[in-house]
């Protein structure tokens, strides 16, 4: 989904993370996919989860939830002065490419 999703991205997307939540709810097969995007663009506006369906048509079989955040922000979640939802954590960073969406 990330692939996917990061296909659109322009050059201020910088690192994108995927976020955990409780092992329990990501065993569930409903849980969306959680991702933290780090942009240089984004204004300053705190931790604002987007809930998103999905798009199987653009290869998106799953529900998700974006998060969108400063750099600034960024650094601030790392220090543990502003934070994410209650049990999210950060994961893995994931791959950015550069492939249209047509190719995949």
């Amino acid at each position: 989904m990330a692939l996917v999703h990061c296909t659109k991205c322009n050059t201020s997307l910088t690192p994108i993370f995927r976020l955990h939540s409780k092992a329990e709810l990501e065993a569930n097969r409903a849980e969306p996919i959680q991702l933290l995007e780090v942009n240089e663009n984004a204004v300053p506006s705190g931790v604002m989860p987007l809930h998103f369906g999905t798009a199987p048509t653009i290869g998106i079989p799953f529900p998700s939830i974006i998060v969108e955040v400063a750099p600034e922000e960024f650094t601030k979640i790392q220090k543990r002065e502003l934070h994410l939802p209650k049990d999210w954590e950060i994961g893995e960073e994931l791959p950015k490419t550069a492939e249209p969406l047509g190719s995949l």
